[in-house]
């Protein structure tokens, strides 16, 4: 599938209106270099409110000290938002990104598997 500059708006656009929705950017001298959507839901099976990454991406050059800075925002909303528990996406086998999470309390919690129909 190939990027869709008009549904990447619309998305963009719905977290940072959404009451219940961030959307934080990482502004390297007025150039976004990174981008984290997430949205903060009550869990389908007790009252409890989540938070979940919807999309995360930080251009190779500006990783690191920006990713943990970022997830410390997200961290830092979700709790704003009364939220126990904070996801982020595995990003399939890649184990940097594995490692990054366990190091900041992640752990894993489901692996889903999907079908083309």
């Amino acid at each position: 599938m190939s990027f869709r500059p008009d549904y990447a708006e619309r998305l963009f656009q719905a977290h940072l209106r959404g009451g219940f929705a961030c959307a934080l950017v990482l502004d390297i001298a007025g150039i976004a270099q990174g981008l984290l959507l997430a949205a903060a839901f009550e869990h389908g099976f007790a009252p409890i409110w989540m938070a979940k990454e919807t999309a995360w991406w930080i251009e190779p050059d500006h990783r690191g000290r920006s990713a943990l800075a970022m997830l410390d925002a997200y961290e830092a909303w979700a709790r704003g938002r009364g939220c126990i528990f904070a996801g982020m996406a595995g990003m399939g086998d890649d184990p940097d990104v594995a490692a990054l999470y366990r190091r900041r309390g992640y752990l894993g919690a489901e692996t889903h598997y999907l079908k083309a129909l």
